[in-house]
């Protein structure tokens, strides 16, 4: 096996085939195109006339076939039979039908087998796919997980077709992708997913190469301190991540006065507060038709996390705004560049988290806050929506809500996407804005649920909820 495996997988359009590549000839390592091999076999059983529905047929072609790949000039070569077939595989019709051959346990398992002989005869190695950190490769020395908004993943892959010549429209394209995502994450082998211990990157609003930098970041962080915490709380368990918050934690009760105590800062100043809030209802009842249903089922006291869907700028002053304990946020830390905006931000409780890694320290005070009896209000989206749609969460939350021992109350945000959508500079006055609490989970059940099956609860959740209130309100709901 090479001395340094690094696996990045990730949805269809999500950037990684590009990265991994890139990234290779940062560090000088091989680049592993799993994809290749997939199009491979589906290109000869293609050219054979081979049913894709026929598993044993197309293992056969896997068996029969000469299959050879190399590393060569920063890209991966294909050859069937000894033809270069390199550009052939990326066709359109190769790419449509590569799915059967991703779905077939027998031959996933058998290109799974070629993947690590392919690694055994390299020094290093970058391999990007669907399971590559999961099931491929599951000791590497670091795994990465891309994820993007599915309407930038569109945008993307229509660019990606139109240089080469295609004219399919942003729906057909966007359909293709959700139809590729459904049938990667249900797939009974290799399913889609997070290793527990990958490091998720949500490359919405980056560049190719701001993404290539962050990750070379944390490969040279492992170079620098082999024992250091470099991945973040995706997945079932998160059990590294959680166990070295943990020790933060109990470093803290043994020892007082420490610099790690900072986080469990003053209470927030209620004057000031108080006032904020009343100034933001004044804001709220001057520009927007408010509808607020559900605050009763928001905790009166103890610890707890509204999970709200995400939906325009103004969605922590919705959530919070009415309630009447008070909440703490979080920010992604370029907004506190403004000496002043930081300081606004900050005096109303909001928290700054480096976003696309694992921010430890946000997270070490985040779950200070919930000890001290406080509400946290997230947003597991992680990103505005582009389509006013609430996206599947993702699962890290739960470990803060696990540590911080919070029961978990659902909140949907309906017209505000309306009001201040992505690409929109400012808001529209006069909008309807409805605001729903829903239920709370109590911490004793959020405990015993795992990281995804609470995210997949809650998503759930919110979109039924959406749905109610749009069809209440006489708006057309949407489809999911």
């Amino acid at each position: 096996m090479a001395n340094l495996v690094i696996t990045i997988d990730g949805p269809a359009a999500s950037g990684k085939s590009t990265i991994a590549r890139m990234l290779a000839e940062r560090l000088g390592a091989s680049f592993l195109d799993t994809g290749a091999m997939y199009r491979a076999v589906t290109l000869a059983a293609m050219q054979a006339g081979v049913d894709m529905s026929d598993e044993e047929k197309l293992l056969g072609i896997l068996e029969t076939k000469k299959f050879q790949f190399a590393a060569k000039e920063g890209k991966m070569t294909v050859s069937i039979d000894g033809v270069d077939v390199t550009e052939q595989i990326r066709r359109q019709e190769v790419t449509a039908n590569a799915r059967h051959i991703a779905s077939a346990a027998k031959i996933r398992e058998k290109l799974v087998q070629m993947q690590r002989q392919f690694a055994a005869n390299e020094e290093k190695i970058v391999t990007e796919g669907r399971d590559q950190g999961t099931a491929a490769f599951p000791n590497a020395d670091i795994k990465f997980f891309l994820d993007a908004d599915i309407t930038e993943r569109a945008k993307r892959r229509k660019a990606e077709l139109q240089s080469k010549g295609s004219s399919e429209s942003m729906e057909q394209i966007q359909r293709a992708i959700e139809e590729r995502d459904k049938s990667d994450e249900s797939r009974a082998v290799g399913p889609l997913r997070p290793a527990d211990d990958a490091i998720v990157v949500d490359t919405t609003d980056l560049t190719i190469e701001q993404v290539v930098e962050k990750l070379l970041c944390c490969v040279e962080e492992k170079k620098r301190k082999s024992t250091a915490v470099l991945r973040t709380p995706y997945g079932e368990n998160a059990k590294s991540a959680e166990k070295e918050i943990g020790s933060c934690f109990r470093r803290n009760d043994n020892v007082k006065n420490s610099a790690d105590s900072a986080v469990k800062s003053k209470k927030p100043k209620m004057r000031w507060f108080r006032f904020a809030r009343w100034c933001c209802k004044i804001f709220c009842r001057v520009f927007f038709r408010m509808r607020v249903y559900g605050r009763e089922n928001v905790p009166d006291k103890g610890a707890f996390v509204l999970v709200s869907n995400h939906q325009s700028f103004l969605d922590p002053l919705f959530c919070g705004v009415y309630l009447k304990m008070p909440m703490y946020f979080l920010a992604r830390d370029t907004l506190f560049a403004n000496r002043f905006f930081g300081w606004l931000i900050s005096s109303v409780n909001t928290i700054p988290v480096k976003r696309g890694e694992a921010d430890l320290s946000a997270m070490k005070k985040i779950i200070g806050k919930l000890k001290e009896g406080n509400g946290v209000c997230l947003f597991p989206e992680a990103t505005r929506t582009s389509d006013g749609k609430i996206a599947p969460f993702k699962p890290g939350f739960g470990l803060l809500c696990r540590r911080g021992e919070a029961a978990v109350v659902p909140v949907v945000i309906d017209g505000a996407f309306e009001c201040w959508p992505r690409h929109k500079k400012i808001f529209s006055p006069g909008s309807e804005i409805t605001i729903c609490y829903g239920k709370a989970i109590p911490a004793e059940q959020v405990k015993n649920m795992s990281d995804r099956t609470l995210a997949e609860v809650l998503t759930d959740t919110l979109r039924r909820m959406q749905t109610k209130s749009r069809i209440k309100h006489g708006k057309k709901p949407y489809n999911y």
